[in-house]
């Protein structure tokens, strides 16, 4: 996991996640990491926008920033595994394994990651969300 995302969600607190989770009425459920405006190198050290939110038709409080997130084709990856080596290998395989091997390719858009962690945190559940087209053929 990012250092810097890893150090941003540790300051948002308790009472800030739980008011962010109440928001959540759409698929992906529950929190969400939804990270924009990448790099198309994905170079590691490049700059992006990262959000720790959830999908939702409500409207926001004022002092929540929001993410507007136009319609289109996803591709919905699931890995499981130890964390968070699972999470490094859900991101790996589909950037040099499924896009390689399928005709499509990623289009501008936030990447959006559902993790659930075990009890002990030791294991994670990933949902990965990457927004595509269709290559021509």
């Amino acid at each position: 996991m990012n250092p810097r995302i890893a150090e941003f969600i540790r300051g948002l607190g308790q009472e800030t996640i739980r008011r962010i989770a109440a928001l959540s009425d759409q698929e992906p459920e529950g929190i969400l990491g939804a990270s924009d405006n990448l790099d198309p190198s994905r170079a590691e050290g490049t700059e992006l926008d990262y959000y720790h939110g959830v999908v939702t038709g409500a409207a926001a409080p004022e002092d929540l920033d929001t993410l507007a997130v136009p319609a289109g084709t996803w591709a919905v990856f699931e890995n499981s595994g130890p964390f968070p080596q699972a999470l490094q290998y859900l991101w790996r395989d589909v950037f040099t394994q499924w896009f390689p091997s399928n005709p499509y390719q990623s289009r501008p858009g936030p990447e959006i990651l559902r993790t659930r962690l075990s009890q002990d945190g030791a294991r994670a559940d990933a949902e990965l969300w990457i927004p595509v087209e269709r290559t021509a053929v």
